[in-house]
């Protein structure tokens, strides 16, 4: 066996022994394996913290975890240990007792966070305790730990051997560590914001943090306070668009139940009842399509639409106007992809920013919304709308060219929105626009374009203060921008109505 191999296996022996001093005994291979996915996750982000600490408090956070039984293990008997360390043992078994019954612990288990997520929790609990541990100067690289459940299956009767294998100096230490440090540690936990973990988890995969920028991001946003009032105003939203259902259809081929009848279709869904003609009526009637078929349930292809949301992240946008845009984007952001339809998004103030296309399940491969960086966003180059929506357009064109589709263009800013006529009226052949616009404390929408905008739609101050008139405002715009009776047009009469200015829609009404 070469050298480094040889290394490697002792430092994962090393680490895995350190089990023999965790509490919470779960006996499913997989679930030791989720816990080396939350230790190799925190060694990414330069914190090895020791394997037996990540799995404890990890554990608490899941359903695997959560009615285990939470005592010394029996490798810890068999183990020598001094006094001291005995004592710290115990210590360290009462505060994962205590942290058990703790509701951030209660409500992340009943909310089955991703494993990104719960790596996010354990760098926010763990890591200012293990730096404060380690002090300053240089720190250790963690071993990157296997992900193979057989490494993990019946560990517990290794556990002895491997602990004593090694040494448990490191280990110890900081056993004594937490144990000191019982207080800070339980404060810590105590300290989540519940709102934002509840937010976090209802996004799922997309607010994961595959990568060790990602951690970053989601820990930011933990500690951003402009990030928690777009989380709760969010959070007043959401609930209501959870229910959400994708358009239903029908289609010839064996998916899903049946949803009525069709006049094409193949034999295996021929009605019975068409047997019962003569043969010849029945033969004419095959022939001229006047037969009858079940027709099964299919999402409508054609009915997918293009959504573009552009959000202003100039200083003009700074505060309750802020809070307004991003909770109103995230909200129509989950609430068309639930739908299955295509939405992108991305900021701007002097420059256009990187685009996020939400993940939808035709197209499960690609990386979805970024929910952290929308909370967490600051633009800080200025303005320069003629040239941001000219560069828009020309994104617009060459999307609508690939994708064979007209977008609608949602704009979120404010009154002083100032872009030539020209480029909305290129905007307009390219995409329907729509306008959100959210006015400052004195002062009024007058805009020369305005009259060029598909849909109009304005947020006054009193709307944007009060916070049940901002959540019914922010719903009626998500109403109207994702409802359901837009669907139900008929293609020649959408086509009519996406002629019509908003002035020509009113007379034709």
């Amino acid at each position: 066996m070469p050298v480094g191999d040889q290394m490697a296996r002792t430092a994962v022996g090393r680490e895995v022994g350190g089990l023999a001093l965790s509490c919470v005994q779960v006996d499913n291979p997989m679930a030791v394996l989720r816990a080396a996915h939350w230790r190799n996750a925190l060694a990414k982000v330069g914190l090895a913290v020791p394997f037996w600490a990540v799995h404890d408090i990890g554990m608490l956070a899941t359903q695997d975890g959560g009615g285990a039984p939470i005592g010394l293990r029996q490798a810890a008997d068999g183990t020598p240990l001094s006094p001291p360390s005995r004592a710290a043992a115990e210590a360290w078994l009462d505060t994962v007792r205590e942290i058990a019954d703790s509701e951030i612990m209660e409500k992340s288990r009943g909310w089955r966070l991703t494993d990104e997520l719960i790596s996010v929790l354990l760098l926010k609990i763990l890591g200012p305790i293990y730096e404060r541990h380690l002090g300053p100067g240089r720190r250790p690289v963690g071993v990157v730990l296997p992900l193979d459940p057989e490494v993990y299956r019946e560990v517990d009767g290794q556990l002895v051997k491997l602990f004593g294998a090694h040494d448990r100096a490191a280990d110890l230490r900081f056993l004594s560590h937490l144990a000191e440090e019982r207080l800070r540690l339980i404060t810590s936990v105590e300290q989540i914001d519940l709102d934002t973990l509840r937010l976090l988890g209802m996004f799922g995969a997309e607010a994961s943090a595959a990568s060790a920028l990602g951690m970053l991001d989601l820990l930011n946003v933990f500690a951003s306070p402009e990030a928690n009032d777009v989380v709760n105003f969010s959070l007043d939203l959401l609930p209501s668009v959870l229910e959400t259902k994708r358009a239903s259809g029908q289609q010839t081929f064996s998916v899903d139940g049946y949803a009525g009848l069709a006049r094409r279709g193949t034999l295996d869904s021929l009605m019975l009842s068409e047997l019962a003609f003569d043969e010849d009526l029945f033969d004419q009637r095959f022939m001229e399509n006047e037969v009858f078929y079940y027709a099964r349930e299919k999402q409508h292809e054609e009915d997918r639409r293009l959504h573009y949301i552009v959000c202003d992240a100039t200083a003009s946008m700074r505060g309750q106007r802020s809070v307004f845009a991003r909770g109103l984007a995230l909200t129509l952001i989950k609430k068309l992809s639930l739908r299955g339809e295509d939405v992108h998004f991305r900021f701007f103030d002097s420059r256009l920013y990187e685009v996020q296309h939400a993940r939808s399940r035709r197209r499960s491969q690609e990386p979805g919304i970024n929910v952290p960086y929308v909370l967490c966003f600051k633009g800080e180059h200025g303005r320069n709308y003629v040239k941001v929506f000219g560069l828009l357009a020309n994104d617009l064109a060459r999307l609508a060219k690939r994708e064979r589709r007209t977008p609608i263009l949602y704009i979120l800013t404010h009154a002083e929105c100032h872009v030539p006529l020209d480029t909305i009226e290129r905007l307009r052949s390219i995409a329907r626009l729509y306008g959100v616009f959210m006015l400052p404390s004195q002062g009024e929408l007058d805009l020369e374009y305005l009259p060029r905008l598909h849909t109009v739609q304005v947020v006054d101050e009193a709307s944007l203060k009060q916070r049940d008139a901002r959540a019914r405002r922010a719903m009626d715009i998500i109403d109207d921008a994702a409802g359901e009776e837009r669907q139900s047009l008929l293609p020649a009469e959408r086509r009519k109505r996406d002629s019509l200015l908003p002035g020509d829609s009113e007379a034709a009404e």
